[in-house]
């Protein structure tokens, strides 16, 4: 997500301020009648999980006489904020109501923008519009920069969609697009070529990407980065059969996406820890992470990772031999995907309930 320094939740409190600056710019360094100050407290406040608070302020100021562009950055950090709490029909509104802004303004910010709603309507799994607006993203870049940044999440796209020729192609442009000026976004498409090595089996070189991008992160005090680094360095070690090391870095993951109240990245480690307990046949302890993966799934709405974890509940009870439950999960994970467009994960159901019935 290309926010300006989109991956480093932790430095929340300098975000809007990094966004700021680049308008100021692009305004030739007129004055954004204090939004600065703004932003140091309304970013401050989102990194603590003051939502509430967050939108009281977003609210106080927007009724404000802004100039547009005043407006786009405020309604910025709105989507901002939503993006983070998983409103993401929210997120995608304010982003839109932005773009409008700034387009009035004449402020070129059509990528950056489009490319926040293309990563929120990936996060929901709505695959289809992401990639069209990642290609409008594209086509309305102006800069090297901007550039790189889009090719990262296109590249997340890609790989999602396991087009993993085209996530590899579109990280690498990314990679030498950023290499010397964007250590962020650097660390990002490093972290999505550690996954594509990660699904070509070359697992050591992959575990190698990982460790790079966890002291990039460590360095930039980038505490989401870390915990997705020290995440990917766990999936290397169970896909090498490393379980016990695997389990012990997804719990370390976890406790930092609780601490900076990334409920994204929990959810998606917790899953990852369903499917470590599992491999060791602790099936009563991977039925427990998988319930709380599923419940985290559906309160931030993302339709992908539930359809992909209620495949992994039916394939949890068959490994546990408990035919009635696989059946019914198995059952009710086809319902989901079919309605939501995600057959391709029925594949993974296992043989005798790949049929229904």
């Amino acid at each position: 997500m290309i926010a300006v320094q989109a991956m480093a939740d932790t430095d929340a409190d300098t975000q809007l301020e990094y966004f700021i600056a680049h308008v100021q710019l692009l305004l030739d360094g007129k004055t954004m009648e204090g939004l600065g100050v703004w932003a140091r407290r309304f970013g401050a406040l989102r990194q603590i999980s003051e939502f509430e608070f967050c939108q009281r302020l977003a609210n106080a100021i927007r009724t404000a006489d802004l100039p547009e562009y005043g407006l786009g950055v405020v309604r910025y950090g709105e989507g901002w904020l939503y993006d983070r709490m998983g409103r993401w029909q929210d997120a995608v509104r304010a982003y839109e109501a932005s773009l409008a802004a700034f387009r009035r303004a004449g402020i070129p910010l059509d990528a950056t923008l489009l490319c926040q709603i293309g990563s929120v309507y990936q996060d929901q799994g709505d695959w289809q519009a992401a990639d069209e607006a990642y290609r409008q993203a594209l086509a309305a870049a102006s800069d090297e920069h901007t550039r790189a940044l889009v090719l990262n999440n296109s590249g997340n796209l890609a790989l999602l969609r396991h087009d993993l020729a085209t996530a590899e192609q579109n990280y690498g442009e990314a990679r030498e697009l950023l290499r010397d000026d964007d250590p962020y976004n650097f660390a990002a498409a490093t972290h999505g070529l550690a996954a594509i090595l990660l699904d070509r089996g070359r697992l050591q070189e992959s575990q190698d990407l990982q460790v790079e991008c966890l002291a990039l992160f460590q360095s930039l005090d980038d505490m989401h980065g870390v915990g997705s680094a020290v995440g990917g360095i766990a999936t290397a070690q169970l896909y090498a059969g490393r379980t016990r090391e695997a389990i012990h870095n997804y719990e370390q993951a976890l406790q930092i996406f609780l601490q900076i109240a990334d409920h994204v990245g929990a959810t998606r480690t917790l899953g990852n820890l369903a499917i470590a307990h599992q491999e060791l046949a602790e099936y009563d302890t991977a039925l427990e992470y998988l319930g709380q993966a599923i419940e985290g799934y559906r309160e931030v709405g993302d339709r992908h990772g539930e359809a992909t974890a209620l495949v992994n509940l039916a394939r949890l009870h068959d490994a546990g031999s408990d035919p009635a439950n696989a059946r019914a999960a198995a059952e009710a994970a086809r319902s989901y995907c079919e309605k939501n467009g995600f057959a391709d994960e029925l594949r993974r159901l296992p043989p005798g309930l790949a049929a229904p019935g």
